[in-house]
């Protein structure tokens, strides 16, 4: 059984809205629709029912107490408007086409005979791209989240690397302080094998220094990055799912 489509529709002539209602309930049981007659009724509709919106929202543009665009209270997109709205309109024209699409709403209806008994199959493609706009911003959700936590991830990861390097600093520098006492020490008594040796393990201990700082410097953003580029496929891979699930 298909699942019940709530429509709510913002009509203040009684006779548009009878065909309207006529028309949904001749297109089957999957329509369930509410009307209210002006603005300030729709809006206080939707307020009382936030945890319970319409699935979509069809709305007139002139309405006795403003237009149907006031419903999108300022949003400039479908996704900040919070639920899918079409506009009816009696003439349609370009100007009302582009504030309609400017002002958040996803598409207008003229009202002609033909258009209307379209309402139905105009209001199932708009829930389709309403449902893949909230499948984008949910998986951008996702993927703000999950950078956030690689973000703090990686503030662990510095933290972790500033204090092995420290120690290892430290332990290089002992080595090299050691030998260079060692070598003050014997110095009136060693031969010159052992000397070599005790130079070559300072030079080898600078070395050492100095390769562990490039090592850090190159594994942090290696990290860092190859996890981003990990994590953008792994979401890219499971839009894909959801959207091939979908169909």
């Amino acid at each position: 059984m298909d699942k019940l489509r709530r429509v709510l529709l913002v009509e203040d002539n009684d006779a548009h809205a009878v065909l309207i209602q006529r028309i949904f309930e001749e297109n089957g049981s999957a329509w369930s629709v509410s009307r209210v007659s002006t603005l300030a009724d729709a809006m206080r509709f939707l307020d009382e029912n936030q945890d319970s919106l319409p699935d979509i929202v069809i709305a007139d543009y002139r309405l006795p107490d403003g237009t149907g665009l006031d419903l999108t209270r300022g949003a400039a997109t479908p996704e900040d408007v919070g639920f899918p709205l079409i506009i009816l309109t009696g003439v349609g024209s370009e100007r009302l086409a582009v504030q309609t699409m400017k002002s958040g709403a996803m598409d207008y209806v003229v009202k002609s005979s033909e258009d209307l008994r379209q309402l139905p199959s105009t209001a199932s493609r708009i829930l389709n791209e309403w449902s893949t706009l909230m499948e984008r911003r949910r998986t951008e959700m996702e993927i703000a989240k999950c950078v956030s936590d690689l973000e703090a991830d990686k503030l662990n990861l510095d933290e972790f690397m500033d204090r092995i390097s420290h120690e290892l600093e430290e332990a290089i520098t002992t080595i090299k302080e050691t030998n260079t006492r060692i070598r003050k020490r014997l110095s009136d008594n060693i031969d010159e094998e052992i000397l070599n040796d005790l130079y070559r393990v300072e030079s080898a201990a600078e070395r050492a220094g100095m390769l562990t700082d490039k090592l850090f410097e190159y594994l942090l953003p290696l990290y860092f990055d190859s996890s981003l580029v990990r994590l953008y496929m792994q979401n890219l891979e499971e839009l894909k799912s959801r959207k091939e699930e979908q169909t």
